[in-house]
């Protein structure tokens, strides 16, 4: 057989594998490449912790905190509601062996349970894997960072006041007890922190009563209130019910300086 017949039998090949590849490339998730396209555009640019401590009018550093962290707390509600769409659509476990690997990823990180009924799987996770009012979190990260001024946000980028408990995971606090161990988790960055706060509240056993008002919101579709939510914080400071009014009072003075409220 001569090399030109050899030639025009492969390009013949490629012809017919090219008109039935569609027909034989059976998908392996049914996540568009638009969702994906859209989930990659949105992600923001990262860039340290601005010195807060240079302003001197105080609603000019309060609108530069909000306008800082505002836009990774957007990114993370983005990702998050994602996840939460792609929960919300499936009606029993996946059958694509991608979306089933993605339904176990997410079970995983959530910290919820893949051996149990599907009805059950997807409630425990609608539970978990949602979304927290933009108000909230960036009232919390300005009570628990003095407005990005404190300690533990400028050696720690922890906005949030999170502990860990491995010797060597954070910086030791002044006033820490005799004979205890934790540390004030340190973070690579402060988007970092903003994650760990969103883990803590919706995988924490502490917040369970803040997933649930939460979850009673969206039963009743209405939008979540930051004020209702904050109820649920309870745990979250030795303060409790101090605490909480705090937060409201705070969310009452200051959302004017969030951006597009």
């Amino acid at each position: 057989m001569t090399l030109k017949i050899v030639t025009k039998i492969i390009l013949a090949a490629i012809v017919v594998y090219a008109a039935i590849y569609p027909m034989l490339n059976l998908p392996t998730s049914s996540i568009t490449t638009t969702e994906k396209n859209n989930h990659q555009a949105n992600i923001v640019k990262i860039s340290p912790l601005p010195d807060f401590s240079t302003y001197v009018d105080v609603k000019e550093k309060k609108i530069a905190f909000f306008s800082y962290l505002m836009p990774y707390v957007e990114q993370i509600n983005r990702e998050i509601s994602l996840q939460r769409d792609f929960i919300s659509r499936l009606d029993k476990f996946p059958q694509f062996t991608k979306d089933a690997e993605k339904l176990v990823k997410i079970a995983k990180k959530f910290k919820v349970d893949m051996e149990q009924d599907f009805p059950e799987l997807k409630r425990q996770l609608l539970l978990r894997v949602d979304t927290l009012p933009i108000e909230l979190v960036l009232m919390q990260a300005a009570n628990e960072s003095a407005w990005g001024t404190s300690r533990f946000a400028l050696t720690a980028n922890n906005l949030f006041g999170q502990w860990c408990f491995r010797k060597g995971c954070g910086v030791v606090p002044s006033g820490r007890p005799e004979g205890k161990t934790y540390e004030v988790r340190k973070f690579k960055h402060p988007i970092d922190s903003v994650r760990g706060y969103y883990h803590n509240l919706n995988t924490g056993h502490a917040y369970d009563l803040l997933r649930d008002l939460r979850a009673n919101l969206r039963k009743e579709n209405k939008q979540l209130d930051p004020n209702v939510i904050a109820d649920g914080l309870l745990s979250y400071s030795t303060r409790r019910e101090a605490y909480i009014a705090e937060l409201k009072q705070m969310i009452r003075i200051n959302r004017k300086y969030i951006k597009g409220n």
